[in-house]
């Protein structure tokens, strides 16, 4: 909480003056201020510190704080970013901004915007539109006439993908330097940097002696040039099917998404997958 927010009252530093008799009067406005702020102050409750090191302290402690209840509340929200979740990780995202939020955000803002419907997820749309102020997103999914460009259209067209008895795998046609993100289970996710892709690279999507192997995934490969992703997802009609497999691709102008059912049979990726 910023502190211009919080007053300091002549009878608290009375009170403190009488636990703290060897502290002078800055010291006791910083204790004062932690124990308002709800801070474990008496980790910097020392004579020997001075008013300016008792501030970084407090400081610190609030910032640890912040985090902490930060990172609990984008654990425990499921907004999306339409397209963007393919390729990162929602909450990671949001956690990012939140903390670096420029103008100052304090660990009671945070409780304060889980709680009331729609605030997290207004700063999740922010954070979208701000990702893609630069892009024209083209979503081509439900069009049967359209299609990808065709350097992206013959990409999809050479993803693979391999059955073994225990696993599932797919290999991009690509050859790159890529930070990978994937999603797996109920709500995993895991990201591996600088990895250096090939065609005969395999990615586990499905692990048949994974608990809840049978789920919806998506892989992406990341970089600053281009990027694709593939996701498993519910169909988009009315009626219960197999899943679809929605294709992504994001370069220096467009973020493209589209059925890579026009391009592949998808049959090996969806396969179990109900929606």
């Amino acid at each position: 909480m910023k502190e211009k927010q919080i007053k300091i009252e002549p009878a608290d530093i009375e009170r403190l003056a009488g636990i703290y008799p060897d502290m002078n009067e800055a010291q006791l406005e910083e204790i004062a201020l932690g124990e308002k702020m709800g801070l474990g102050f008496s980790s910097y409750a020392d004579a020997s510190l001075s008013a300016e090191e008792m501030k970084a302290k407090r400081e610190e402690l609030d910032d640890k704080r912040h985090r902490a209840v930060t990172a609990f509340e984008c654990r425990y929200f499921y907004g999306a970013m339409k397209y963007l979740d393919l390729f990162m990780s929602t909450r990671e995202a949001l956690f990012e901004s939140l903390i670096l939020e420029k103008n100052g955000i304090s660990y009671k803002d945070i409780e304060r915007w889980a709680s009331s419907d729609g605030q997290l997820q207004g700063k999740m749309n922010k954070l979208y539109d701000n990702l893609t102020k630069d892009k024209l997103v083209c979503d081509i999914f439900e069009d049967g006439a359209k299609r990808l460009p065709e350097k992206y259209a013959e990409i999809v067209r050479g993803i693979k993908v391999e059955e073994t008895p225990f696993a599932t795998a797919v290999s991009f046609p690509l050859t790159m330097t890529a930070d990978v993100y994937k999603t797996f289970g109920k709500g995993a996710f895991d990201t591996n940097e600088k990895v250096n892709v090939t065609p005969e690279t395999r990615f586990i999507i499905k692990n048949k002696l994974a608990s809840y192997s049978e789920t919806y995934f998506s892989v992406a490969l990341n970089s600053d040039e281009f990027s694709i992703a593939i996701a498993a997802q519910p169909n988009r009609s009315a009626t219960k099917s197999d899943a679809d497999l929605a294709v992504a691709i994001i370069d220096s102008t467009h973020i493209w998404y589209d059925n890579a059912a026009k391009y592949i049979d998808v049959t090996p990726f969806t396969k179990g997958l109900r929606s």
